[in-house]
């Protein structure tokens, strides 16, 4: 396993986000300077992302980009693959597909968390499910080569697709060869499943394709209540080989976030 840590792109404009912000070559140069191999990059509005220059910062910094995270799509700018209004949904549609084509550029999966949006009054749960499904398909369809990567998010930020179950089983239905999962460890445990038994049946599925850390309240790993030897030891024990993001809001600030989860984690990786 390799660890990464989450940086959100200039066009993510608001401050409470699990992620570093700020000048791309300053943080990227923190991030390796501490430790870390990879850097995640958060997204909001992906067409205004410069890719050059965040190429050229990974290249200078020797970082790899192993992920992109579409969270701020929804949580920014409030668009769903789910919303009753057709519009906003092919506004998200095209979000994704922006994301997308940045994963090619990088080989990186693009994850799908709020961004498939929210069961809704007066639509029925069916239909909700099949815009998701609509929207992933297409997609997946017009970028073959990048790999989506459905997470499971907890009842504080959704009300759909929940549970690793509830996730697994759309995954599985869907049956598409480039959409499978990954999880966040706090989503997990927030939903109080048994962490190791959620990483295993995933992973029997050979669905587990990325992976969030987090301490409790998105704290800094170890200034929270979580326990990381279970987490870490349920990936090892399952032979998970790709990266892990550390996901945590910048408490009290970046530089000490970045320096405390590596600090943790370092013994692990």
């Amino acid at each position: 396993m390799k660890l990464a840590y989450m940086y959100a792109t200039p066009d993510v404009v608001h401050s409470e986000v699990t992620a570093i912000q700020g000048d791309v070559d300053f943080c990227f140069e923190l991030i390796k300077q501490t430790g870390y191999t990879g850097v995640e990059l958060l997204l909001a509005n992906p067409k205004e992302v410069s890719v050059p220059t965040i190429a050229q910062a990974a290249a200078n910094s020797g970082l790899d980009i192993p992920a992109l995270c579409t969270g701020e799509v929804y949580g920014q700018d409030g668009l769903s693959f789910a919303d009753p209004d057709p519009k906003k949904r092919q506004q998200a549609i095209d979000r994704m597909k922006y994301a997308m084509d940045i994963g090619g550029y990088f080989n990186a999966p693009v994850n799908v968390g709020r961004l498939r949006g929210r069961y809704q009054k007066n639509i029925e749960k069916e239909q909700t499910l099949d815009w998701i499904r609509q929207a992933l398909i297409q997609c997946a369809e017009e970028f073959p080569e990048v790999p989506i990567v459905m997470e499971p998010v907890n009842h504080l930020y959704a009300n759909c697709l929940i549970t690793t179950d509830d996730m697994l089983r759309f995954v599985l239905a869907l049956n598409h060869p480039r959409i499978g999962m990954m999880l966040d460890m706090a989503h997990i445990l927030i939903e109080e499943e048994n962490l190791p038994e959620s990483v295993e049946k995933v992973h029997k599925h050979g669905l587990l394709w990325h992976f969030h850390l987090s301490d409790s309240d998105r704290l800094p790993m170890g200034d929270g209540k979580y326990k990381i030897k279970p987490v870490i030891n349920a990936l090892h024990e399952n032979h998970y080989d790709r990266y892990v993001t550390v996901e945590t809001f910048q408490i009290p600030d970046s530089d000490y976030a970045i320096k405390r989860s590596f600090e943790v984690l370092e013994p692990y990786f």
